[in-house]
């Protein structure tokens, strides 16, 4: 006897997906970019030591946290869990606030700083908008099943 598998339509979202793989390569090159302006910063303009160890640490902690938001992301959407989307939703809030740090609120800023954190915080926005859509859809059709 053969086992009737009921077929559902996937509810991922093909837009936040293709905005996740666009942002994952996009936040490489902005990370690399941001060591490398520091290197230039540190060796260039006079900091205070604190302040240049500080706004480092700040930089390894975004590659951290948008590695974590990338992953609840990319695995909430494709697996259609409604709790990875939650998380990712929540870490995109810090990453929101870190691109405003670094195009605002620096000790010195470039306006390449400036130029990256506008489209990362796009990148952010946009994210945060399908991802609250795709969430409503997962959860509408847990609801409806």
């Amino acid at each position: 006897m053969a086992l009737v598998r009921q077929y559902t339509a996937p509810r991922s979202s093909v837009p936040l997906q293709i905005l996740l793989f666009y942002n994952y390569y996009y936040f490489i090159f902005f990370f690399l970019v941001e060591i490398l302006a520091m290197i230039w910063k540190a060796t260039v303009l006079p900091f205070a030591s604190a302040t240049l160890a500080s706004e480092v640490s700040l930089i390894v902690l975004y590659g951290l946290c948008e590695a974590l938001r990338q992953f609840t992301g990319n695995k909430g959407n494709l697996t259609e869990q409604p709790f990875p989307m939650i998380v990712f939703l929540l870490l995109t809030l810090p990453m929101a606030m870190a691109f405003v740090f670094t195009m605002l609120f620096q000790t010195y800023v470039l306006h390449l700083d400036a130029i990256l954190s506008y489209i990362g915080l796009g990148f952010c926005g946009i994210e945060f908008l399908l991802a609250i859509v795709a969430l409503v859809q997962f959860s509408r059709s847990d609801i409806s099943s």
